[in-house]
């Protein structure tokens, strides 16, 4: 049994220290198989005001012995509440920055161990109202497949890489973000149980919450506690987090969900029972 109580504890604390970090999207394949790698992380932030210009760089490198071509193009990253992440045409979502975006090459033949600063510039429209956090994908796909005499597995391949590397613009003054839970389940899995948690950003920036659960036994002690590590939350956009629920012997919990974000904290009373 389980059950979300429907008292909401929102408070403030002092600004937890920033964690500066490169997170991005791998697409079908891991590294261990690419001869062309992604040096300088997978997402990249910037902020500007409109009218301003975002520029950066995405460095890459060949580490094979062989020349290796890439091709380079934008995408949208398409987060919502009710469908996957998926990936479309620039312009799909309203909050896309892809038509904000000039690359310095569409295509490139890197030499073997050569590296190449991909440059890009994210010029934010003037004249508009425009504020909060705007994003596109940008995408570097190594045109040669992987063969199927290149796998261990075993398994018949032919697919090529992709990296994601996510270009966020955060326009205008930032403001605090409010994080809510769209749904909280409980469910068995792996001998265990796992709570699974859907934040949902019904602010205007993006966010990185971590998600952190402390479970009390019926006479208020904490028994466990367990966290996830933070996950972007994209505007009007939901991200699911899997704390996992183990040891526990059998009987009624409470607990207390929280998504800490920083600045602020986000929080639900819970209650369920192991059976």
């Amino acid at each position: 049994m389980f059950f979300v109580c429907p008292v909401l504890r929102k408070n403030n604390r002092k600004q937890m220290k920033k964690l500066s970090v490169l997170i991005g999207v791998l697409l079908f394949y891991t590294t261990g198989f690419a001869k062309v790698i992604v040096l300088s992380g997978l997402t990249n932030v910037g902020s500007a005001n409109p009218g301003q210009i975002v520029e950066g760089e995405v460095l890459l490198q060949n580490i094979g012995d062989k020349e290796e071509r890439i091709l380079i193009y934008l995408n949208d990253l398409v987060q919502d509440c009710q469908t996957a992440t998926s990936y479309a045409p620039v312009g799909t979502h309203p909050r896309s920055s892809g038509n904000w975006i000039e690359l310095n090459a569409a295509d490139r033949l890197l030499a073997p161990m050569e590296e190449f600063s991909l440059k890009y510039k994210v010029k934010v429209p003037e004249g508009k109202n425009l504020h909060g956090s705007y994003w596109s994908i940008l995408m570097v796909e190594i045109v040669d497949p992987i063969k199927e005499d290149q796998l261990d597995y075993g398994i018949a391949m032919d697919s090529k890489i992709r990296y994601g590397v996510q270009l966020i613009t955060n326009v205008g003054a930032e403001e605090p973000s409010v994080i809510e839970f769209a749904g909280v389940e409980l469910n068995q899995k792996d001998g265990g149980y796992v709570l699974s948690a859907t934040a949902e950003n019904i602010s205007e920036f993006m966010v990185t919450p971590t998600m952190v659960l402390e479970v009390y036994n019926q006479d208020a002690e904490l028994v466990l506690k367990t966290e996830v590590p933070f996950k972007k939350v994209y505007p009007k956009s939901c991200k699911t987090f899997e704390l996992p629920i183990q040891n526990l012997e059998k009987g009624n919990y409470d607990a207390l969900l929280v998504a800490d974000y920083g600045k602020d904290l986000f929080g639900t009373n819970l209650e369920f029972s192991i059976d």
